[in-house]
């Protein structure tokens, strides 16, 4: 069996950022033809006035993000170099608009069909706070902090750990969501969708907002929300608080939806665990 390092591990890494407008310092520990080779690259993409949101594309990994106060992006990866073919990491960086995008591409290997028995690569990003995200992989896992800008997050398969004081839009299909809607009020709608994945999802009932949540699996609150069965077999839970401006949408095709009440000082806890 191949090894697999977490991000959550190297986030735990000492990571110097250099100034710059985009630097790279790659280490490297290379094994014998046969064995890993692990490959440590450290990077700072500067961020310009006009940058707003920071999206990045991880098919070969995790995704975790951290806050920090400088105006720039600073990324630790860690790269699995898989035998037979050591794919070398290569990331590919762009500025659309009002946005920066970052790509993870191993050389030589599918990113459309990511196998990560043949390379793997994690990373950890130290992002602004208030600078929106837009974050995807494949099976890997995304974890973000407490943001005060918007944040999407999309996996095929892999858990998700988000919490923004904006819209918050999280989308997995058969990873376990955990969801901490921070904010009074938001812009658009906040999305939180899985298709047969767990949901657990922190309400922000201070606030002013429209709750509706739809599961063709289990639904429960842990806050005394009627949970209605609906005629098409699909369990439905609505509610409306403050003005109810602005609009929560939780959804599973066949996963189970916990709803939580959030209170203003647990936004200071973590995000929610497991009950099992």
């Amino acid at each position: 069996m191949q090894p697999t390092i977490h991000c959550s591990r190297i986030a735990a890494t000492a990571f110097a950022l250099a100034l710059g407008a985009c630097t790279s310092t790659p280490t490297r520990m290379d094994g014998t033809a046969g064995e890993p080779r692990l490959e440590r690259i450290d990077r700072v993409f500067t961020l310009g006035p006009e940058v707003a949101r920071v999206a990045v594309d991880n098919p070969w990994g995790e995704i975790n993000v951290r806050d920090h106060a400088r105006h720039e992006v600073g990324m630790h990866a860690v790269v699995q170099r898989l035998a037979p073919r050591h794919a070398r990491a290569r990331f590919e960086s762009r500025i659309d608009g009002d946005t920066l995008y970052v790509e993870v591409h191993l050389e030589g290997l599918d990113r459309a069909r990511p196998d990560t028995s043949q390379g793997r690569a994690d990373i950890a990003l130290y992002v602004p706070k208030q600078v929106a995200l837009l974050l995807r992989t494949d099976a890997g896992r995304i974890a973000t902090r407490k943001r005060d800008g918007a944040v999407e997050a999309h996996s095929r398969s892999g858990e998700i750990q988000a919490a923004s004081r904006q819209r918050l839009v999280v989308r997995s299909g058969s990873g376990q969501v955990r969801a901490m809607l921070m904010g009074e009020r938001w812009t658009g709608t906040s999305e939180i969708e899985t298709d047969s994945g767990r949901a657990v999802v922190l309400v922000p009932t201070f606030g002013d907002v429209t709750l509706d949540a739809r599961t063709g699996g289990r639904l429960r609150s842990g806050f005394g929300l009627s949970v209605h069965a609906q005629a098409d077999g699909q369990q439905a839970a609505h509610a409306s608080y403050g003005r109810g401006g602005s609009i929560l949408q939780v959804r599973s095709r066949s996963g189970e939806i916990v709803l939580e009440q959030l209170i203003p000082a647990a936004q200071h806890t973590q995000l929610p665990e497991d009950e099992d």
